[in-house]
């Protein structure tokens, strides 16, 4: 039976001094004996101030992403890019992460495991020590059909 991966961005925060507007998005790729699927959730331009703890703006809807066979370890790659917007250069930074989860075979409850991916940004040039670090709290939940 086919087992699914849905992925749910619970909430974002970042620290730091290079400003307030950000974009960014959260690829999912979920590999069970190779990859079997993948998906992006995207979020736009919006304020965070520094310090500050939000559910992201929308909020967006959960992504749901194939996971073939149901019973085996799975191997989440999330790759975070996010972008402090700004008038005349934004300034980005990428991360990736992997996260091992086991899928329930049919008839099994869904697994449930939260993380939190965390990106640093430099403001560019680096003339000035203005850095940011922008964390993500994300929900996966493995799931089978029955």
């Amino acid at each position: 039976m086919a087992c699914k991966v849905t992925c749910t961005l619970l909430s974002e925060t970042q620290n730091g001094n290079i400003g307030d507007d950000w974009k960014y998005s959260l690829e999912v790729k979920v590999f069970n004996e190779g990859l079997k699927g993948e998906g992006t959730v995207s979020v736009k331009k919006h304020t965070l101030t520094t310090g500050t703890t939000q559910e992201p703006p929308g909020p967006p809807a959960p992504l749901e992403v194939a996971a073939g066979e149901g019973g085996a370890e799975l191997m989440i790659r999330l790759t975070l890019v996010a972008t402090e917007v700004d008038l005349f250069k934004s300034d980005s930074g990428q991360t990736q992460i992997n996260v091992h989860m086991p899928s329930p075979r049919p008839g099994e409850s869904p697994v449930t495991q939260e993380t939190e991916i965390s990106v640093g940004v430099r403001e560019s040039p680096g003339l000035m020590d203005e850095t940011a670090v922008l964390v993500i709290g994300v929900r996966l939940v493995a799931s089978s059909d029955d």
